[in-house]
């Protein structure tokens, strides 16, 4: 009886590497990630969006969506794919109660572990890009000795605009016998090459900075409880990641973009005008129905006149 020879795409495709929750794995920092993110219509982005984390995760998480009163099916789209999808956990808001209070929301409900925040006009392009946070964590565990950091991947088509300043390179090695696979483009050597007892050696490159660009962040959950969220009230457009910044600062946690890992892509970048005038319009709507932001705005009013 004759063997039927392996077939080429056997030979060139490898099977692609299938995450085990029984298996333990040394660079698995958090067992639990939740990927949290704001709706306000624009559904063809939001489709986008949850398509590629579900093509490209390779391992599990859980789904939180705020949905902030959406008029064009995303709450319908939602409900659906909720039916389906046993991770996804959505709230439906009966108003638009803004980025801000919908934040709030995400603490409140979020469980320990890690914190994956996009916007969901983000896309993600890279495969095992959760294996691949979950490695820059392990580096950052491996070489500072906590990973309470801020991380996020590179966004290609912000960086021309100067989103990803770095003050700093660090490379952070995760040596093979501190690591597993899959191999990943952290790779220290060539898989043709002789160092055969370090094929998992891999190095994380951060760039440590001192503004993580909003679109997409990733925190360990108990920093992001500890953000003062009912302080803030954002004054311009693209304000919360600065806020979220100086807040972590605050907590004296480091901010790094992982230069060799996943990579993403803001499809609704640059802002459109149509883009620019609903911001306009929701944040003069907000001065006069949203109490809490007359209040804090009467704080901050007084308190610049009593600097005078």
């Amino acid at each position: 009886m004759s063997v039927a020879a392996p077939s080429r795409q056997d030979q060139f495709n490898p099977k692609l590497f299938l995450f085990d929750p029984a298996q333990s794995y040394p660079w698995l920092v958090f067992p639990q990630v939740t990927v949290a993110t704001i709706t306000f219509n624009r559904l063809e982005y939001t489709r986008r969006m949850l398509e590629s984390l579900e093509r490209y995760g390779q391992m599990p998480y859980e789904l939180l969506v705020i949905d902030n009163a959406s008029e064009d099916g995303t709450r319908e789209f939602l409900a659906e794919l909720a039916a389906q999808r046993p991770n996804l956990r959505v709230v439906h808001n009966r108003r638009n109660i803004g980025k801000g209070r919908a934040l709030l929301q995400i603490r409140d409900m979020l469980e320990d572990g890690l914190l994956v925040f996009l916007d969901n006009d983000v896309e993600l392009l890279s495969n095992y890009w959760l294996i691949h946070l979950q490695k820059a964590y392990h580096a950052a565990r491996l070489v500072l000795g906590t990973a309470d950091v801020g991380l996020g991947p590179r966004l290609l088509n912000c960086e021309e605009y100067g989103f990803r300043f770095v003050h700093r390179h660090e490379v952070m090695p995760i040596p093979t016998a501190r690591n597993a696979e899959p191999r990943t483009s952290y790779a220290a050597y060539s898989k043709d090459g002789s160092a055969y007892g370090q094929m998992l050696d891999e190095e994380v490159i951060i760039g440590w900075t001192d503004f993580l660009h909003g679109p997409i962040m990733c925190m360990p959950a108990a920093l992001f409880r500890r953000v003062r969220l009912e302080t803030m009230y954002p004054v311009a457009i693209g304000s919360e990641d600065g806020f979220v910044s100086e807040e972590l600062h605050r907590l004296g946690v480091q901010l790094g973009y992982i230069v060799n890992g996943p990579v993403a892509r803001h499809n609704d970048w640059p802002y459109t005008e149509e883009k620019i005038a609903l911001y306009e319009r929701l944040t003069r709507q907000r001065a006069v129905t949203d109490l809490p932001y007359i209040r804090w705005k009467l704080q901050h009013t007084w308190s610049r006149l009593k600097r005078r």
